[in-house]
């Protein structure tokens, strides 16, 4: 069967590159996460920060988007978390434990006693039952429903056979085939949190002010294109930390009126990431101050691997020799990406700093590799797609510029805007390498590989097929030890990293300014953002 996954490509700035990545499902505490601030370590006071009008803020399946994730983080405890370092899962959210059979088909979640959503209904398997059911029920067109996908009958109507409440506490998950991976991936909240009855009986209500499970309640309803504001719930049973008592989210016309608003002290905490053409500005004005720290998120380019001569590997490795990423990063992109190695970004479980041998900048080497190909680069232009408006076209002018310095290949630069730009490389008319970028959903290998390098993965727009790949990830799904799992799916990235179809280009950072209102502020790689939930109010 074809799993299809939800697509996560990013359109942002590779500089800052967080784009339409939603919340992840990992769980970050070391000591590699920024914090600034002087920290107060007592609870209390408010703070504002900086929100783009989400799409959605209920059913929690219909966010898949950063901006509804800063908010719904807050009001609803995962099922559980991942640790970043090892790949196991933490039981810090709603469940007690899951558990697989034998061969990765049945998994077994007992959920926590006791626990409630907001409005005193129960937190037990139905409240489950009726979220997922509603999710994979194509009818209801969740943003989401793909991660239902490996779950028997999902897909198929009002109902999902592959779902059985056990008991109150209890219920079991039947896969379609093996998935070693499926409890991390239900550590992406937004597809996998219940749903309150009250929430299910008017969407529309309650997506104007939902219902949730976690630290901070809404304190009133939605006020779309102003503010959402959330306040500690009195009665939260959880381990998830709430610091500050109220938390504003402000919505600005531009992210450059936030940022100034940031600078006159009326709103405390802004991420960079939403205004990347300031970074240099506030790089003057905050100095060291500003939180800079490594995402998730991988930027690279893509060939058509159909059309001659990006048919030829090593052609696509001559390129990708001929780049120099370092270089690229230093002088456009203000030092801040990591130059990439492999497919899997750190910190990802699984990534590696030595995967990709060809990822190495050997201007040399490269026009070796071209020659063996018997490609001819005179009077050949290449053309290098991007998105628009997001700040690419100096970086993806400079790679096509080193290409040209270094292989003899002419170029011309392609750009769209972000909506038409998917549609285009849906249509598969593109005729050379193309910008796209990837943030994690939940914390393994296996959610680069599948979906940007296998067969029919939702973000490989480049055609490549390789039968060795995909066996190597569904033997990865079937792994019954997690350390086994994760070097099958490094085999299965070592066999693309060889093919080329990507060029990995690099991992991206986020840069954070705040008042000095807030302490405690640092940027958390398993959510893929600001840890609003550990802020302190310092005054």
């Amino acid at each position: 069967m074809k799993v299809t996954m939800p697509l996560r490509a990013t359109a942002v700035a590779a500089a800052l590159a967080l784009g339409l990545a939603a919340c992840g499902g990992g769980s970050s505490d070391d000591d590699s996460s920024s914090s600034s601030g002087e920290p107060t370590g007592q609870p209390g006071g408010e703070y504002t920060a900086y929100v783009s009008e989400p799409t959605f803020l209920a059913p929690s399946s219909n966010c898949y988007e950063s901006e509804c994730s800063k908010v719904l983080d807050m009001i609803n405890d995962p099922l559980v978390t991942t640790d970043f370092e090892n790949g196991e899962l933490i039981y810090d959210g709603l469940a007690e434990s899951i558990e697989p059979n034998e061969d990765n088909t049945v998994w077994t979640v007992t959920l926590k006693e006791g626990r409630t959503f907001q409005n005193g209904e129960p937190v037990d398997s139905e409240a489950f039952e009726r979220a997922w059911t509603y999710t994979a029920d194509p009818k209801n067109a969740m943003a989401t429903a793909g991660f239902m996908a490996r779950i028997d009958g999902a897909g198929e109507g009002k109902s999902l056979s592959g779902f059985e409440v056990v008991d109150e506490r209890t219920f079991e998950v039947t896969l379609s085939e093996p998935f070693s991976q499926f409890g991390q991936q239900m550590s992406y909240a937004p597809a996998f949190v219940p749903i309150a009855q009250e929430c299910l009986d008017d969407v529309k209500a309650c997506n104007e002010e939902p219902i949730g499970t976690g630290p901070y309640m809404m304190d009133g309803p939605w006020q779309h294109n102003e503010s959402i504001t959330v306040t500690k719930w009195p009665d939260y049973a959880g381990d998830q930390p709430a610091t500050a008592d109220t938390v504003t989210f402000a919505m600005y016309a531009t992210p450059n009126a936030a940022f100034r608003d940031v600078q006159n002290g009326g709103l405390d905490v802004f991420d960079l990431a939403a205004a990347p053409e300031l970074y240099l500005e506030a790089k003057g004005q905050f100095g060291d101050e500003i939180i800079e720290d490594p995402t998730a998120s991988l930027t690279y380019l893509g060939f058509p691997t159909k059309k001659a001569p990006f048919d030829n590997p090593q052609v696509r490795q001559a390129i990708s020799m001929a780049i120099d990423r370092q270089l690229i990063v230093d002088q456009v992109l203000n030092g801040l990406p990591y130059p990439s190695t492999d497919i899997v970004t750190p910190p990802i479980p699984g990534s590696r700093d030595d995967a990709c041998d060809y990822c190495t900048y050997d201007p040399e080497q490269a026009k070796a590799l071209l020659e063996e190909a018997g490609v001819d680069p005179e009077g050949e232009t290449i053309t290098f797609y991007f998105n628009a408006d997001a700040g690419h076209d100096q970086w993806v002018e400079a790679a096509a510029r080193q290409v040209q310095e270094n292989l003899g290949f002419d170029y011309k630069l392609e750009a769209q805007e972000w909506a038409q730009y998917l549609e285009f490389l849906d249509g598969e008319s593109f005729t050379g390498p193309f910008r796209l970028g990837w943030s994690l959903d939940y914390p393994s290998p296996e959610n680069y590989i599948r979906p940007i390098v296998g067969t029919g993965g939702d973000s490989n727009y480049t055609g490549y097929s390789n039968p060795e790949v995909d066996d190597l990830v569904t033997q990865g799904d079937a792994a019954t030890d997690l350390e086994e799992a994760i070097s099958l799916y490094q085999q299965a990235g070592d066999v693309a990293l060889e093919d080329m179809p990507i060029i990995p280009m690099w991992s991206g950072s986020t840069s954070i300014i705040h008042s000095d209102n807030v302490g405690d502020v640092r940027y958390d790689q398993g959510d893929g953002e600001i840890a609003y939930k550990e802020i302190s109010v310092t005054q």
